[in-house]
């Protein structure tokens, strides 16, 4: 098979390509997840239905429309998408998903602090309850499915998916559009936090999102953008595993926080400092003035 698979596409054809497979996988995991449930006879908060849809909508609903895309509109998906050999230098930002662990949560506890004016209250209590259902989903999840199960599904899964579809096309489609990089990686983020739908988390993973999305644009691979996503996600699973079977007295959204200032700006700093060491590595060596 000799690729791509539609000819001379010019950038506007490509993006309304990936559009329509996006909005096409995303549906089509919803329907397809909702027949899956019905044929189970059991609701959406059953454990197996759970895994089948996670399951579905990491497959269909992400990774294929960045698969199929690449296939359709590049001439090496493969090697569009990032599958290149990892520098060694960028197993630093596995290192960096935990430095920035203390920073995280203080800007988890002043995002989840954000309260909204009385005209809005019935707003933010909806968000606050669709927060809630989510949190409640993670931890029935974790703590009736079995620890391999949840780290392949929540962890493994979450990681490639949303990779590929995230850094692997949108940010390399938005770095063409806006012609810099920067922008590009922190409007990425954002997209990649929104997705999420948790306005009272949205702020730290728009922050992962841009880790994520530097350690992409600096080495060229995806594959330690996905070992960092899955080394942040895998930890959360563990921990909430460990918690739920009493084998550990840690509260997973608790995890790291301090108040203690000066760990968290060394916090801030160590994880800063890891993004410029990998910079030194990079071909992309001018990390905080290159445009393009």
């Amino acid at each position: 098979m000799t690729f791509p698979l539609i000819k001379n596409a010019t950038f506007g054809a490509k993006l309304l390509t990936f559009m329509l497979l996006l909005i096409f996988g995303l549906a089509f995991s919803i329907v397809l997840g909702t027949i899956i449930t019905i044929i189970n006879g059991s609701d959406l908060q059953d454990l197996k239905n759970l895994q089948i849809t996670q399951i579905i909508s990491g497959v269909v609903g992400f990774l294929m429309p960045a698969v199929v895309y690449a296939m359709l509109v590049q001439e090496k998906p493969w090697n569009y998408l990032g599958f290149k050999k990892i520098p060694t230098w960028s197993l630093l930002g596995i290192v960096a998903m935990f430095t920035i662990i203390p920073f995280l949560s203080l800007v988890t506890d002043w995002n989840d602090s954000i309260s909204f004016p009385e005209s809005m209250s019935a707003i933010e209590e909806q968000m606050r309850s669709l927060q809630a259902r989510s949190e409640e989903v993670i931890k029935l999840f974790i703590g009736q499915g079995s620890l391999f199960s949840s780290l392949l599904i929540i962890a493994a899964l979450a990681a490639i998916s949303e990779e590929l579809l995230f850094r692997s096309v949108i940010q390399k489609a938005l770095i063409k559009l806006f012609k810099n990089a920067h922008v590009a990686i922190i409007v990425t983020a954002i997209i990649f936090s929104a997705f999420h739908m948790d306005f009272f988390g949205f702020l730290p993973r728009m922050i992962l999102g841009i880790m994520l999305g530097y350690m992409f644009w600096l080495s060229g691979s995806i594959f330690p953008s996905m070992l960092m996503h899955f080394a942040n996600n895998a930890t959360i699973v563990i921990l909430y595993y460990l918690n739920t079977r009493g084998f550990i007295d840690i509260d997973a959204e608790k995890f790291g926080q301090t108040d203690n200032i000066l760990v968290i700006i060394l916090s801030l700093i160590t994880t800063v400092a890891i993004f410029i060491t990998c910079s030194r590595f990079s071909k992309r060596q001018d990390l905080f003035i290159r445009q393009d």
